[in-house]
């Protein structure tokens, strides 16, 4: 694809059009409630949670993608100066609420953005995003692959989630006189806290502390 048409996850470049994968701090590096740069596609859910990131961000910037389904861009080849039609999908990543990947199909061929993402085996949420995958392509295949390969090396071995909530179910019941506190990012662990609460029959309180 070339330069100065679209950029995911990267916000200081000039492109044309701009594409969110899903709202953690190190994939926002560069945006601010002051960036005007162009059109922002994302996801319903992050476009939702985007004022609470970035209060008095310009929302008439944000362009709400659903998932599944194809959406066509008309955008200006720099290399011919001349209109090209881009499509592109967002696919459930299985990361944190909101987060997706990027299928773009135009005249450089086909190119996947994964963004950050979890496929499990044994996830349906995971089954749901490879169908949706295999489908859109069809007999097409994937020229280009921007992947995050962070936790790729053999030497990473992590439980499912449902193992881990579990793990960390059984620790708070071996503490029954005390009172827990979780640290969390501000997006990524609803499902934990919910699996808590209903596993233990407990209410879980939610507190922002501010570091001045």
């Amino acid at each position: 694809m070339e330069r100065g048409m679209i950029s995911v996850d990267r916000w200081s470049e000039g492109s044309q059009v701009y594409f969110l994968t899903h709202l953690h701090a190190d994939h926002t590096v560069g945006l601010s409630p002051r960036w005007n740069k162009g059109p922002l596609f994302c996801s319903r859910i992050s476009a939702r949670l985007f004022h609470h990131k970035f209060p008095g961000f310009d929302t008439s910037l944000i362009r709400s993608l659903e998932i599944g389904q194809w959406h066509s861009l008309s955008l200006l080849s720099l290399s011919t100066n001349s209109q090209t039609t881009v499509q592109v999908m967002a696919i459930e990543a299985n990361h944190c609420p909101g987060a997706v990947m990027f299928l773009f199909r135009g005249a450089f061929g086909v190119t996947l953005y994964t963004g950050d993402f979890r496929w499990e085996v044994t996830s349906e949420i995971a089954q749901m995003g490879k169908t949706m995958l295999l489908n859109a392509l069809k007999n097409d295949k994937i020229d280009t692959l921007y992947i995050d390969n962070t936790y790729c090396n053999p030497s990473y071995s992590f439980p499912s989630r449902e193992v881990a909530a579990q793990q960390v179910v059984n620790i708070i019941d071996s503490y029954p006189e005390h009172d827990i506190i979780i640290g969390i990012d501000t997006l990524g662990k609803e499902d934990l806290l919910l699996y808590i609460s209903k596993m233990l029959k407990v209410k879980v309180i939610y507190h922002q502390l501010v570091f001045l």
